[in-house]
């Protein structure tokens, strides 16, 4: 961003909404702390009625440095805690990021700008990059640039175009679509990206700013059911708001619990091996071992990991940390991954022609 001097900058005000995030709550501070944005930077930590030490982790960063506001409450929900975070925060630029991920250096200076670029946008994001708990590459996670096609996946029930943690938004234009929509607890912003489309444009840049934290006591792995069920609700409301057909959300088939848990496992895994990230796959896959022990997939997928991991000397990727620029690799031409795909085409290939 160009500008003469750092007070022509526009103040922007991160807001972190935490519940039981003790372990990650400061990687994701000391990532807000060392942004690259010159601009003034206030940060306010809403905890969420907490029931481990994440208030006091907190209070404690806080104590060391002066631009950390702490602000706690008796539990009300990711709805409440966000507007209640609206409500805290004194700037029109206002960058979320949840508890337990970690933003990129440039996170804010390249949403900023594009805000201050683009006045017709409401809301950026920018690409993610998920890891595991302990920081390790898993993938990367692909969002479309232009709102149209934000827009239009949101519409057609792929609640998944754009970011929640990592995004920038104009306070004035989630104020007038209505902020987050309590009624709605475990999707509430996806019925506000929606809404906000009345108010203007939602952008996602090309550079990775989000790694995103993939782990089973997370909110998004706890309250996966009720978020189909939330979203299936907002989509046809919106749908019926704008004239339009109700659908069935791609995402509507709910299975059991113990299938989904096996479903969102098998996802990341092979996720991570597509991605040259072998090691982060035999990592999680010893935990899924542990919950589906009778899975020959599993097993199989267990196998090749750490062939992949020995061979390729580990991950293409290096473990995230906060404050640092992440360098991307990507599945090298020869893998055991790679050749078991390929003999599973061609088996595939061979009982389609019987």
């Amino acid at each position: 961003m160009k500008h003469d001097s750092f007070k022509s900058l526009p103040p922007v005000t991160v807001v972190i909404p935490v519940y039981n995030l003790e372990n990650y709550l400061t990687d994701t501070v000391q990532s807000v702390l060392q942004q690259t944005y010159q601009g003034n930077t206030s940060i306010i930590v809403l905890d969420d009625g907490s029931s481990d030490q994440s208030l006091e982790i907190a209070q404690g960063l806080a104590k060391r440095n002066p631009r950390v506001t702490v602000f706690t409450q008796k539990n009300q929900g990711r709805a409440r805690t966000r507007n209640r975070l609206l409500e805290l925060a004194d700037s029109e630029f206002i960058a979320w990021i949840d508890g337990d991920d970690i933003a990129s250096p440039e996170w804010i200076e390249d949403q900023v700008s594009h805000l201050v670029e683009h006045q017709s946008c409401v809301a950026v994001g920018g690409q993610g990059y998920a890891m595991t708990a302990e920081r390790h590459a898993i993938a990367p996670i692909e969002h479309p640039l232009d709102h149209h096609t934000i827009h239009q996946r949101h519409l057609a029930g792929q609640a998944n175009a754009f970011f929640q943690s990592c995004v920038t938004v104009r306070k004035s234009a989630v104020l007038s679509a209505g902020s987050y929509d309590t009624r709605f607890p475990c999707a509430e912003d996806y019925s506000l990206w929606l809404r906000l489309a009345d108010w203007g444009e939602l952008h996602n840049l090309k550079p990775v700013h989000l790694y995103y934290r993939v782990h089973a006591s997370s909110a998004n792995w706890i309250a996966n059911i009720e978020q189909r069920q939330q979203g299936q609700t907002i989509l046809n409301e919106e749908r019926s708001r704008r004239q339009l057909s109700p659908i069935q959300s791609i995402d509507t088939k709910i299975p059991p619990l113990k299938k989904d848990d096996w479903n969102r496992r098998i996802y990341w895994v092979n996720l991570s091996l597509k991605s040259g990230n072998p090691f982060s796959a035999f990592l999680m896959l010893r935990v899924a071992l542990q919950r589906h022990p009778r899975s020959a997939i599993f097993w199989a997928a267990a196998f090749v990991s750490l062939l992949d991991s020995l061979v390729g000397v580990g991950n293409q990727t290096k473990r995230f940390c906060a404050g640092e620029k992440a360098t991307f690799g990507q599945l090298p031409k020869l893998s055991f991954y790679r050749l078991a795909r390929t003999i599973n085409h061609l088996r595939r290939k061979r009982l389609a022609t019987k």
